[in-house]
Parts: structure tokens; sequence; C-alpha cells
């Protein structure tokens, strides 16, 4: 999968990529995890650019970066869910997850999702109505 924008480094700026948006703009952002929600207008001249993998990128939210793995084995995209939860419960949730050796968020998906398919074996089964038999 390509996006087919561009990547760039400046010795001048060692701790910052300089990428391509959708629209052909060059632009300036940390070169940390969600950098590119921090991103400015590059002001600086092309010829200073050396354009590196888009890969190097991933982690950024830059739209242009390449690679990993995919949230879904389908490709398909996926999107936040936003769930309210106490401190305690939070903590609570934290400490399973760590117990199992994984992230917080790798643990709240795979429990919801073995919740739901119990609810889905539940209401597929035949419910009898009161007092009545078939």
């Amino acid at each position: 999968m390509t996006t087919g924008l561009k990547l760039y480094r400046s010795e001048g700026h060692t701790e910052h990529w300089i990428g391509e948006d959708r629209h052909g703009a060059l632009l300036i952002f940390p070169a940390k995890v969600r950098g590119w929600m921090l991103r400015t207008p590059f002001v600086g001249s092309r010829l200073d650019l050396e354009e590196v993998s888009p890969v190097l990128a991933r982690g950024t939210k830059w739209p242009g970066a390449v690679g990993g793995r995919p949230r879904d084995p389908s490709g398909k995209p996926s999107r936040t869910v936003g769930i309210r939860a106490t401190d305690d419960e939070r903590a609570a949730w934290q400490r399973a997850a760590e117990g199992s050796g994984i992230s917080l968020t790798d643990w709240a998906r795979r429990s919801l999702n073995q919740v739901a398919a119990r609810a889905a074996g539940t209401s597929a089964r035949v419910r009898r109505t009161k007092g009545r038999r078939d």
C-alpha cells in the first residue's frame, strides 16, 4: 500500500520530519508519537531536504506513513470507541492487561470481542415463552 506522499528529513531539523500533506504542501512535525498533530508549515528550502522512506514516520499519525500491522486482518480501518471509566476501573483494567502481558487497548478489544461472541451465541438460541412448550 502506498499513499504517494513524500517524507523528508533535514540536517537543520534533526528532531522533526517534513512531510507532504494531501494537497502537496510541506509541513514540519516532531518525530515522535502523534507528532503530526503538532504540524506547522515548513518555510525552509526544498533543496536542503533529503527524501526518506515513509515507513520511518509510523506512529506519528502522518497520513503518508505506511507499513506496520493493520488493526483488522481484512484491512478495514478501525475507529475509536470512547468509554467513560472511574480511576479505579481503569486501574483494574490496566492491572488485568499487564497480567496478560498485553496493552490495555488490546486487552479491552479482546475482552469485548469475547463478551460479544458469547452474547451472540446466547441470542442465537431459541428462547421459550413462559409456560409454553413447543
